[in-house]
């Protein structure tokens, strides 16, 4: 009976031992799901072509009452990321920036005689800016914040015209989709804070910032 009872006991111990190493193998199989190891982050330089839509909003002052077109453009960026931290980018787009002029409604001085007019520009944007960026997955999130010019520059050869160059806050979000090895996609958001131009000397300077929301979309291809 004594022999039987030993050998129960060391089947008995025989099992859990079994159960306790394949419990311990099953834990760590799951932990390695779980928590895969670290990307390393790799120094990455990359250049990109957006399509963006304008969205400006209008602004009166100094017996001015301006407001600016909405149209669709473009901008190329040429970006170097180092690390989570340290990124930056030169930045320049283009697209209409066409004025509208009026006497300011109720506060026109002045200027409550002159015709209103609409004049056909385009504007440009340059910029460098600092990009923090981090990668999840195959998703890489990052922000905008630089500083650079707005240049309007009307089409029309006029001596009542001018160009006209502001400093330019800029302030933004998107993401990275690393979808192929050679290429990506690029979807942001870029606001861009100046002065409103004054294009018609005609015309006063209504002195408001304003501001240039810019949703984007295009395609990014390390070099």
């Amino acid at each position: 009976m004594r022999t039987k009872a030993v050998k129960c006991v060391h089947i008995v111990l025989a099992f859990l031992a079994i159960a306790f190493v394949g419990g311990a193998a099953t834990s760590a199989m799951a932990g390695q799901t779980q928590k895969p190891a670290p990307r390393k982050y790799v120094a990455e330089t990359d250049a990109s072509v957006s399509f963006l839509r304008t969205f400006t909003g209008p602004t009166s002052g100094h017996n001015t009452a301006q407001t600016p077109s909405n149209a669709v453009g473009g901008m190329f960026e040429l970006r170097h990321i180092q690390s989570p931290w340290i990124g930056y980018e030169v930045a320049y787009g283009v697209s209409p920036g066409d004025q509208h002029y009026a006497p300011q409604p109720g506060n026109c001085g002045f200027l409550c005689g002159t015709q209103p007019v609409t004049w056909s520009a385009m504007a440009h944007q340059v910029s460098i800016d600092w990009i923090p960026s981090f990668k999840y997955g195959n998703i890489d999130p990052f922000g905008v914040g630089g500083v650079g010019f707005y240049i309007d520059s009307p089409s029309a050869a006029l001596g009542n015209l001018q160009i006209v160059v502001r400093p330019m806050f800029v302030y933004g979000a998107g993401f990275d989709w690393n979808f192929l090895p050679h290429a990506g996609l690029r979807i942001q958001y870029r606001g861009n804070l100046y002065k409103a131009p004054n294009l018609d000397n005609n015309y006063n300077a209504t002195g408001a910032y304003t501001q240039t929301g810019e949703p984007m979309v295009g395609v990014y291809f390390p070099l």
